[in-house]
């Protein structure tokens, strides 16, 4: 009796990690490979980066939403993760292209680009139709906290396929744009004479 039941528990354990070497391992995303430098070298240097997101976002779970059926529900794929938070791989992908310094360094920055982010997900429309959707604010401070300019951000960018790996994709896109177009903006905002206080980098264009 007792060789019978130590049989059935040796069977039982096997099962047990033969299934465990069984399932898959969750497939691991970032955005990519660097991205050329838009932005001239060392012309925003003086400005540190921050990008803020809620915690139910800034994991590393993939988020979607099924707008048609219900839209205040979040999901998380099961068999795919980001390989860091998505505020490490926003904040990663927007200092290669606009050569900003990292917030929290060991030299006090001239200004800060604050990014504040209240979604990050994708979006699908139908079962087949998905949309990667960046929705938040960005805000430049100076060196006392005090804000220089800010304005809506809103960027949706269509994913190729209705899965993780299209939205992936989509969203890594959706950052991309989000750098040119923070570009575009400080531009505009320096040439309106309201970086002063960002000395080393309104100095470098005088």
């Amino acid at each position: 009796m007792n060789r019978l039941v130590s049989l059935l528990a040796a069977s039982l354990l096997a099962a047990c990690s033969g299934s465990v070497r069984n399932q898959p391992l969750a497939e691991s995303y970032d955005f990519g490979l660097p991205l050329a430098r838009l932005a001239d070298e060392g012309r925003w240097s003086a400005v540190a980066l921050e990008v803020r997101m809620p915690y139910w976002f800034d994991t590393l779970t993939i988020e979607y939403r099924l707008l048609y059926e219900n839209p205040l529900k979040l999901r998380s794929y099961a068999a795919s993760r980001w390989a860091a938070a998505p505020a490490q791989l926003l904040a990663q992908r927007l200092r290669q292209q606009l050569g900003l310094s990292v917030a929290g360094g060991r030299s006090a920055p001239a200004c800060l680009l604050r990014i504040e982010l209240q979604e990050f997900s994708q979006v699908f429309a139908t079962p087949q139709q998905s949309s990667a959707v960046l929705q938040g604010q960005a805000i430049l401070l100076d060196a006392k906290q005090r804000i220089i300019a800010e304005r809506l951000l809103t960027i949706e960018r269509p994913a190729a396929s209705a899965d993780a790996r299209g939205g992936v994709a989509a969203l890594a896109a959706a950052s991309t744009e989000l750098g040119a177009e923070l570009l575009a903006w400080l531009n505009d905002v320096e040439k309106r004479g309201r970086l002063k206080e960002c000395r080393a980098t309104a100095g470098e264009s005088r």
